[in-house]
């Protein structure tokens, strides 16, 4: 559980930079960058592995979760403001129970509750009145890669088996570059790209941090519990970033909002939890 509440964190506080730095980057060099990053930091442990032959499996599920999500969640911002981007990625959690529920064959109405809660509570923190037309693509670009990030991380806790999460993970992360980079040479003039020192500054830190870290950290820590807290906490950064837009970027807030927001994410983790025990 300390995982996904540390992920939140990064996660809150990385939100801005690729709306605020990367948006003028063609969304498959990001992808492709921050993905090479990945397995770059994560490369070193194949002098570690006993078995050093590839894992199909986690290869394809790496380039589902990571390469397909990136390229389509990147696109997202080209269509849609950021507010927007954070409004829609709510549904996420309830893409993970759908997903779970269907692998596993076991539909179960009560699970739903949690998730519900924490959709609502989500929504009343960063909703607003959406009164420019257009969007539409960009929902459905976005739409996509949550279905995509809910499969990673339902499919990870299927097929992680008893091996080792980092190596795991380095797999998943060539899987997810490797989609990324064909696609950015298949489609991107190379030579025309312009990356500026500022810019490098932010795919590093998205690339090592907000990605290679934090998501070996999330799927370890979706092994550790319930479909149900897994899906909340899908929306646990949500908080989190208006928290530091305000503390840190001197954003402004509706704080009636934030709290109420807030109190419903936490009792829908509450509730998860508890079915959990139960």
């Amino acid at each position: 559980m300390w995982q996904l509440v540390l992920v939140s964190i990064i996660w809150a506080f990385s939100f801005g930079l690729i709306k605020g730095q990367l948006t003028g980057i063609d969304p498959a060099v990001v992808a492709s960058i921050r993905l090479l990053l990945c397995v770059l930091v994560f490369s070193p442990l194949l002098f570690f592995i006993n078995n050093r032959s590839p894992n199909l499996k986690l290869i394809a599920l790496g380039s589902v979760q990571f390469g397909l999500m990136y390229l389509l969640y990147i696109s997202s911002y080209q269509y849609l403001p950021g507010y927007l981007v954070a409004v829609f990625t709510i549904f996420t959690p309830l893409y993970v129970v759908l997903i779970n529920s269907l692998i596993s064959k076991k539909w179960q109405l009560q699970i739903l509750y949690p998730v519900v809660l924490s959709i609502i509570g989500a929504g009343v923190i960063v909703f607003k009145n959406i009164n420019q037309e257009g969007y539409l693509l960009g929902f459905l670009l976005l739409q996509l890669a949550n279905i995509a990030f809910a499969s990673g991380q339902v499919g990870y806790k299927y097929l992680a088996g008893s091996g080792n999460d980092k190596d795991n993970m380095l797999w998943m992360y060539l899987g997810g570059a490797l989609l990324a980079t064909i696609y950015c040479l298949a489609t991107v003039d190379i030579e025309a790209v312009e990356i500026n020192g500022k810019q490098w500054l932010a795919l590093l830190y998205l690339g090592v941090i907000s990605s290679g870290l934090c998501f070996y950290l999330w799927n370890k820590g979706a092994r550790l519990v319930n479909a149900t807290t897994l899906a909340v906490m899908n929306n646990g950064y949500v908080p989190l970033a208006v928290i530091f837009s305000v503390t840190i970027f001197a954003e402004s807030a509706d704080f009636v909002r934030l709290v109420l927001g807030g109190s419903f994410i936490a009792l829908s983790v509450f509730l998860a939890q508890r079915q959990s025990k139960n």
